[in-house]
């Protein structure tokens, strides 16, 4: 029986799915995430954290939990790490028992995790543009003098989706209505994606 692949359950053909529930049931390691995927922007989200001295953080769009057992094994801090995927957050607890998972939809629920000192968002932007500037305004409301760390990959020419709010790192940091106070941005020459982290100011 041939695997499913699960960008048919996310966006395809330029156009957003979704489906992420039904894409964690039928699919073993979407985005290889045991792999670790997009190692350059995930190690500089674990650097912000450090260079910024925080001490608790809110993961959202944690998936299968690998990214969170990376920061816990850097930083020592054990974030509150959530996905709207009831699946994925049942395979990651079975993953990590040790870490804090939960099902989650950060388009209403930010309100319940204001006593951290950053959210993360791992790799969702594409994910939630329609609902991106209530998110925001709801940041601005409830984590004012926090930050917020975003890792999210830009395409080399070859975005399909989205690009009416940006294309790259430098349109995105215009859209968000925080201050960058840091950056990084890292490819390789044969890699048609390029790993960005930021951190914000809210």
């Amino acid at each position: 029986m041939e695997a499913k692949n699960y960008h048919d359950y996310v966006i395809k053909d330029g156009k957003f799915i979704g489906d992420f529930q039904n894409m964690y049931k039928d699919c073993n390691d979407p985005w290889m995430q045991s792999e670790q995927p997009n190692k350059y922007s995930r190690s500089a989200g674990i650097w912000h954290l450090k260079n910024f001295n925080v001490k608790s953080a809110l993961e959202c769009g944690c998936g299968l939990g690998y990214y969170a057992e990376w920061i816990y094994r850097e930083t020592g801090i054990v974030p509150k790490s959530v996905d709207v995927s009831s699946e994925a957050i049942a395979k990651a607890k079975d993953l990590f028992p040790h870490l804090d998972f939960e099902t989650a939809d950060i388009s209403h629920d930010l309100v319940k995790y204001t006593d951290v000192d950053a959210i993360i968002f791992s790799e969702i932007i594409w994910y939630i543009l329609p609902d991106l500037k209530n998110i925001f305004s709801a940041i601005e409301e409830h984590y004012k003098g926090k930050y917020l760390i975003v890792n999210q990959v830009f395409y080399k020419g070859s975005q399909k989706y989205g690009n009416e709010y940006f294309t790259n790192l430098e349109e995105f940091s215009a859209y968000v209505p925080f201050e960058s106070v840091g950056q990084c941005e890292a490819t390789l020459q044969t890699d048609s994606t390029i790993e960005t982290s930021t951190i914000f100011k809210i």
